[in-house]
């Protein structure tokens, strides 16, 4: 009792997942479906969701099934869709999925449901998956995992600033959109002056006293300079600025102020946003050492 082979190439397309419509239209009715699951050569998965017995449960699989299982109309969303696009390299541990407004259906196991409508420019199909588009999965995407899914999305050129900023627009007052604001700011305003404010923040909380800003040093303005201790704080803004010359730049920036006998700690717009306690204490001891 072979899966016909048309369908088995559909299937193995999908990452092993077929639909009950799937097999309708290559002429397998209800009682052919519940045959091959009988024999073991189909496994159910959902209602009207079944796998290929002998394919791999992959992530691709788990995701598509999380997605299809909230309905024909559901679109994998935020950072999952992120994963989807290739811009993040794990999927998440619970997967979000868009849902029509009105959706009734039960909750699905590992999955975040999201009842709402999206602009046709918010959504793509990747893979035969609604997915929503890679400047909201980028945006959504960052809103649970970080800043980080914005810039890796910008290093491999898979979307623009503008695109992102358009997004963005579309979504305002929406979920999410709270956490998205400041991040779309970052990116216009070139980072550097909001990571600033932002350090000062981290270090006044966590009571570090002794500090200039803009301190100027080998023809350069150290962003943060413990004078005393010798200690010089940089802040990097998203890496996708950072092309080879302005890499180049730092390292020489960098080179000198450590030849002028500076202890240098470079800090990203990651560190500060999600590891502040991390870099608190990086200062800490690095003033503490030098002290």
């Amino acid at each position: 009792m072979r899966t016909p082979p048309k369908l088995r190439a559909v299937a193995l397309e999908h990452d092993g997942v077929i639909t009950a419509g799937e097999a309708r239209d290559h002429g397998l009715d209800r009682s052919a479906v519940h045959r091959r699951v009988a024999a073991g050569e189909w496994v159910r998965v959902r209602p009207r969701l079944y796998r290929l017995a002998d394919h791999p449960v992959t992530d691709r699989t788990t995701t598509r099934i999380a997605t299809l299982s909230v309905g024909p109309s559901a679109i994998l969303s935020g950072l999952a869709a992120a994963w989807w696009h290739g811009i993040v390299d794990d999927p998440p541990a619970t997967i979000t999925v868009t849902a029509p407004r009105g959706r009734h259906g039960p909750p699905v196991k590992g999955v975040r449901i999201i009842n709402r409508s999206l602009d046709d420019a918010d959504i793509l199909v990747r893979g035969d998956l609604r997915v929503t588009g890679i400047a909201l999965s980028a945006l959504e995407g960052a809103v649970e995992q970080g800043a980080g899914v914005i810039d890796s999305a910008l290093q491999q050129r898979r979307i623009t600033v503008d695109r992102l900023e358009e997004a963005y627009r579309r979504r305002y007052r929406c979920v999410g959109a709270a956490e998205m604001g400041p991040m779309v700011e970052l990116l216009e305003s070139g980072a550097r002056s909001a990571a600033e404010r932002l350090a000062v923040t981290i270090l006044d909380d966590a009571g570090i006293v002794g500090w200039v800003a803009n301190h100027p040093s080998c023809g350069y303005e150290i962003d943060l300079a413990f004078l005393e201790q010798m200690v010089a704080v940089e802040l990097d803004g998203f890496a996708f600025h950072r092309d080879a010359g302005t890499f180049q730049n730092d390292r020489t920036r960098r080179n000198a102020l450590i030849a002028a006998g500076w202890t240098v700690l470079n800090f990203t717009w990651s560190d500060l946003t999600e590891r502040a306690g991390y870099v608190a204490s990086t200062i800490r001891q690095a003033i503490s050492v030098a002290a």
